[in-house]
């Protein structure tokens, strides 16, 4: 059940949003989805008492003991957490597999289950966005808005922030021997270690320590925990939210100049496509927050997109806007895994009942040990252009116009989505192209809006992504035989039968995986750049007014990072771009 000082769902809370007496439902801003950015922005923008704020997600707020626990809410531990799956359409590229489609349906989005990682990604990046011409989004640009939202608990440092809702920290140890034996090896091929990954001028180049998004009683903090706390829904008397509501298509006023967003349609979750939706109009603007597989799914219903699409499927063309669904990217993931001390994994407590409880208590009482979910403690990046045929980074690049393309995160139990032996400890590393070139689409497979989009995922289709997934996996595969030459205990178990490229091509193909990092499919890009923009600098949809988008799906390409923290900064500057729009037409 949703919390009281919540609105229950739109089926008891908002029957008065009829479109017979607008005026009850008029809001000046309206947020569609409740997301990782979603939950940022509605309280950004509720920080004056006299703006009103209707936020809707599909999903409920499940705020229970077990979505408090890191483990137990991860997707690693469960196999029901709040989201929706489906399958994408076969990659051709990779021997015609079909991959997981996952979106999250509850409060706090992806932030509710994710592995809770910090990391901002290399300034580099987003200065390259500058020189393409994106205005307001070089480094220097965006530093504010993560230090604005963050309290960095384990670090410090002019480019951190200490006042900020969202805490992030470092474990208070390494919980599996695995890692310094990682971190060992990596040191000895010359990469070195950092504690502070997320410090604007640290090298290209290293083995850094990961700080979480945990509290300081081991609890995860989601955006919905940070940015949404009852403090603030049950004070901010203009705020709404309704839970467990599907908004079905965006309504624009068509006579002027340009089509304006002028409301939304939406009706609850679970209900039939035949049934009647309520009404919801915006005094000023609509903004989608509903991530890079359902923002363009909704514009697309809603009639914004490339005009062939939407004709087929029967749907009134609004803005001809080819960009909607297209560049869908993503971070690949490439998985080898070795047996190890079943002690020092997290199978020790699908084997052992002691061992879980232990644990179990552990957490409990002090909000510490493996229920808080240590399963990525340090991470390996690297350049792919700096790895010998040997894998041994030739030069430490400290460049900062350069950023990593490589990731390889150690991770002490299976990653292959293959159920384990439980007596059988392991040990993987997830190796994953920070910078693809390969992207893929978001379209619909129907006009009814409950029906799931298709996806096409795209791996592989551009050349050159590959051949980085190829020297990332010999990368791993060194570190994997120095840890073992250092006197950890490893065995083989699925691993490269060979080291040519072809051998590991195939071994590439036959085990790709998503990391869930989908990101780009509306990018912010000038309408008819090469890849077709789908957004201006200021986040707002080409061709219509007062419609902005604040997700991953706006990214010009997917950042070299994990996703959560880039995305609240674009939720915190677009809550900045807002309230300076509106200030200034007042």
């Amino acid at each position: 059940m949703p919390l009281q000082h919540i609105p229950a769902d739109v089926g008891a809370d908002a029957q008065f949003l009829d479109t017979s007496v607008p005026r009850k439902g008029l809001y000046d801003y309206i947020i569609v989805g409740g997301g990782t950015a979603g939950c940022v922005l509605a309280s950004r923008l509720t920080e004056d008492p006299t703006i009103s704020v209707l936020l809707l997600e599909r999903g409920g707020v499940h705020d229970t003991f077990t979505m408090r626990c890191p483990l137990l809410s991860s997707s690693y531990a469960q196999g029901k957490h709040p989201s929706v799956r489906w399958n994408s359409t076969p990659l051709t590229a990779a021997n015609g597999r079909v991959l997981e489609i996952l979106t999250g349906t509850v409060l706090g989005g992806a932030s509710r289950f994710n592995s809770m990682l910090y990391t901002r990604g290399s300034p580099a990046q987003y200065d390259e966005w500058r020189r393409q011409g994106r205005v307001g989004w070089s480094y220097a640009d965006l530093e504010p808005y993560f230090i604005k939202s963050e309290n960095a608990v384990s670090t410090s440092g002019y480019y951190h922030g200490s006042e900020g809702p969202w805490s992030n920290r470092h474990f208070d140890k390494f919980l599996f021997s695995s890692f310094p034996h990682a971190v060992k090896a990596a040191q000895d091929l010359g990469i070195s270690y950092t504690d502070d990954v997320n410090a604007p001028e640290g090298p290209c180049v290293s083995c850094a320590k990961i700080p979480v998004t945990l509290t300081s009683d081991g609890k995860r903090l989601s955006t919905f925990d940070a940015f949404l706390p009852p403090s603030i829904t049950t004070q901010r008397q203009r705020l709404t939210i309704c839970t467990d509501t599907l908004v079905t298509k965006i309504d624009f006023d068509v006579g002027g100049v340009q089509p304006v967003a002028s409301g939304v349609f939406f009706k609850p979750y679970e209900s039939t496509p035949k049934e009647q939706p309520f009404y919801a109009r915006a005094k000023k603007e609509i903004i989608v927050c509903c991530g890079a597989i359902e923002t363009p799914h909704l514009l697309l219903l809603s009639g914004i997109g490339a005009k062939d699409h939407l004709t087929k499927h029967g749907i009134k063309v609004i803005k001809d806007l080819p960009g909607v669904g297209r560049n869908l990217q993503d971070h690949v993931g490439t998985t080898i895994t070795y047996k190890v001390p079943l002690s020092d994994t997290f199978h020790a407590l699908e084997s052992s009942l002691t061992r879980a409880l232990t644990e179990f208590l552990n957490y409990l009482i002090r909000g510490r040990g493996l229920f808080t979910n240590p399963s990525v403690q340090v991470s390996i990046f690297a350049k792919s252009d700096n790895l010998g045929d040997d894998a041994e980074p030739s030069v430490e690049e400290t460049n900062r116009e350069t950023f990593p393309d490589i990731e390889i995160m150690p991770i002490p139990h299976e990653c292959t989505y293959v159920t384990s032996q439980k007596s059988q400890g392991f040990f993987s590393f997830i190796c994953v192209p920070l910078q693809p070139k390969s992207s893929g689409t978001v379209e619909l497979f129907s006009h009814n809006p409950h029906a799931n989009p298709k996806v096409d995922l795209g791996f592989f289709t551009r050349e050159g992504d590959i051949e980085v997934v190829r020297k990332a996996v010999r990368l791993a595969m060194a570190l994997g035989e120095r840890m073992r030459t250092n006197g950890y205990q490893m065995e083989n178990h699925l691993i490269p039968a060979g080291d040519s490229d072809e051998q590991l091509d195939v071994f590439i193909r036959q085990n790709v995986r998503t990391t869930y990092h989908y990101a780009s499919s509306c990018r912010m890009a000038q309408e008819h750049d090469t890849v077709p923009g789908v957004v201006d600098d200021e986040l707002r949809v080409h061709g219509v007014s007062r419609l902005r988008i604040a997700d991953a799906s706006i990214f010009p390409d997917v950042v070299a990072t994990h996703l959560q923290a880039p995305v609240v900064m674009v939720a915190e500057k677009c809550a900045d771009m807002l309230k300076k729009t509106w200030s200034a037409t007042n």
